[in-house]
């Protein structure tokens, strides 16, 4: 499903999309792995050694160690969590961000022609709580604040460090990932987020846009209350805008001139289980909806096994109708694919 006979390349065809500036068609991911026949392959997400938690299972580079998932769709979780107690913070081992083994996997993997993200994955509050747990840091941002601002401090430190190595390492961009959402609200208010968390994401964020280079935030769940502070910080790109979460028309209509959308396919039902019918209507409309103006990038929310027809599907749509400028009756057509079913 590579791109072809098109008058930019698909990393100059992302930028554009980026910067609003007249893009040739919308971009399209599905796994962002280089050998997806179904995915466009205009970036890729470099995270250094540790970043997410190990799919197998074992001891990450933080101390944590991870259960893997017998669940088809689950990642792993953490069996115990070093700093449920944080009287054990100062004397702590902290990973070094200086270790030459944490980069390695981004060395091998740089690639010219895609765009380059260093990846910051559970960049704050998730790398928070699951050192501390969820409940236990969601307690102590009440009864301890200090501490955890503590913590904070140690978490952010290492990811400042960390991004000016993928910054000399050459990447054109960081990728964040850190969840302030569940399906109905935000997990923390938003006076929280501001207090605890926004000075902290802004001073990493600012290691690359310092240099002109992109920032792509990802945040699963109901964000609309912080979006104005996440583009407030530098954040170009929000994934997911997660459809069942999220006013994702309201979303565009209020911010779509000053931040880009990736994602917004639904993951919950429709690439997973749906029928290529469902797959194909879905996208239609995100493109219909979010694609206007520019400023998109067609995808997936998550990144569960999806059904390869369904794949297909979905690449098939937004490469047949994501050429700008887009149809004015994409949602015609997507009415007409939901009566097929």
């Amino acid at each position: 499903m590579r791109m072809g006979g098109r008058s930019v390349d698909r990393k100059e065809n992302l930028i554009r999309v980026i910067t609003f500036n007249h893009s040739d068609h919308v971009p399209w991911f599905l796994t962002m792995k280089s050998d997806d026949p179904y995915d466009e392959g205009s970036f890729q997400r470099l995270p250094y050694e540790g970043a997410f938690p190990p799919r197998e299972g074992g001891r990450d580079v933080w101390g944590v160690e991870w259960q893997a998932s017998d669940a088809r769709l689950m990642l792993p979780y953490p069996l115990k969590h070093p700093l449920a107690d944080l009287t054990a913070l100062d004397d702590y081992p902290w990973p070094d961000p200086d270790d030459p083994r944490l980069l390695e996997p981004v060395r091998r993997e740089m690639d010219p022609s895609r765009l380059m993200l260093g990846t910051h994955g559970l960049t704050l509050m998730e790398r928070a709580h699951s050192l501390m747990g969820m409940d236990n840091l969601f307690l102590a941002l009440m009864a301890d604040p200090n501490r955890v601002k503590l913590l904070l401090r140690k978490i952010t430190d290492f990811q400042i460090r960390t991004a000016q190595h993928f910054v000399r390492l050459g990447v054109d961009g960081g990728w964040f990932s850190d969840d302030y959402g569940s399906q109905s609200s935000m997990l923390i208010s938003p006076a929280t987020f501001r207090e605890f968390f926004k000075p902290l994401l802004a001073e990493i964020i600012q290691v690359y846009k310092r240099v002109g280079l992109f920032v792509f935030f990802h945040s699963c769940g109901h964000v609309e209350p912080i979006v104005p502070d996440l583009i407030e910080i530098g954040v170009d790109v929000l994934h997911p805008a997660q459809k069942r979460a999220n006013d994702q028309v309201g979303l565009k209509r209020e911010y779509g001139d000053q931040i880009a959308f990736a994602g917004g396919m639904d993951t919950q039902y429709t690439l997973t289980l749906g029928t290529p019918e469902e797959v194909r209507a879905e996208a239609l409309e995100q493109i219909a909806v979010l694609g206007q103006g520019g400023g998109y990038i067609a995808g997936p929310e998550n990144w569960p096994p999806f059904p390869p027809e369904n794949a297909k599907a979905f690449a098939t749509v937004v490469s047949k109708y994501g050429k700008y400028p887009l149809r004015t009756d994409l949602l015609d057509l997507a009415q007409k694919e939901e009566g097929t079913r």
